[in-house]
């Protein structure tokens, strides 16, 4: 049995939690790939100007990016482009904060075997903010593909085809969204993606987050309106092109 292909963002200076992932991995006997994460905070200008387009940013998202967040991006784009540059058909992509409740090569097999293409699978989503489930296709007794109402946030973990790799590289440069949300307008990148069922990753609990977020408080008040805004806008989008894309794969599911 081949062993799956597994990428892990992790900043060089979080030893501590590329000890913790090595931990989840070995569980399972699963060898990885380290991709060394981009600091935003030590990112020049000029690349700063290149990857991240200020004037993108204020149409897209209703505050400007943190370093972290950009950093986030493009290190994603960094396993993405090696991806591509392998040419694998697919590829698990984790960031350092998980926990692994399932075996990855198991799973790794039943994806083989999928008979409908697909860009993205997302292997996480948060409890809390959980999303309806509108199709489904099993994949064996226990786990099962959902096409959801809306493409979960966060990139803990996720799989990403070569087809879906190549769609994302092409558009993604400069970028005005974090990545998440970036993936969440699916219809942009004529992305399909899908959720596993129960999710075989959870996210870890043991470190504080490395993406420096914006002040909540604050930038609740400052740009509450122009986030509603936007919400709005990308639920009418949303509805409309995921009704495109359930079309696209009625037959499967």
């Amino acid at each position: 049995m081949t062993k799956p292909n597994i990428f892990l963002i992790n900043l060089d200076s979080c030893t501590d939690r590329l000890k913790e992932s090595t931990l989840q991995f070995d569980k399972y006997s699963l060898p990885f790939k380290r991709i060394s994460a981009v600091k935003g905070a030590e990112l020049s200008a000029d690349v700063l100007d290149t990857s991240y387009c200020k004037l993108k940013n204020a149409k897209q998202y209703f505050r400007p990016l943190t370093l972290g967040e950009i950093g986030c991006y493009l290190s994603h784009i960094k396993v993405l482009s090696k991806i591509v540059e392998l040419e694998l058909p697919y590829a698990f992509i984790f960031e350092d904060d998980f926990q692994l409740h399932d075996d990855l090569a198991q799973i790794d097999q039943l994806i083989a075997s999928l008979p409908f293409d697909w860009d993205m699978i997302k292997l996480f989503q948060s409890q809390k903010n959980k999303r309806t489930p509108i199709a489904s296709f099993p994949l064996n007794k226990s786990l099962s593909l959902f096409m959801q109402n809306k493409v979960p946030a966060g990139t803990v973990a996720q799989l990403v085809s070569l087809k879906g790799a190549k769609k994302i590289l092409s558009t993604s440069i400069p970028f005005g969204r974090p990545i998440d949300i970036d993936y969440q307008h699916f219809w942009e990148k004529d992305l399909s993606v899908f959720v596993m069922s129960p999710c075989p990753v959870h996210h870890g609990e043991k470190f504080a987050s490395t993406i420096d977020r914006a002040p909540s408080v604050t930038g609740a008040k400052r740009y509450f309106w122009r986030k509603q805004l936007l919400q709005i806008h990308k639920f009418i989008k949303n509805k409309f092109y995921r009704g495109l894309v359930l079309k696209r794969y009625q037959q499967h599911f």
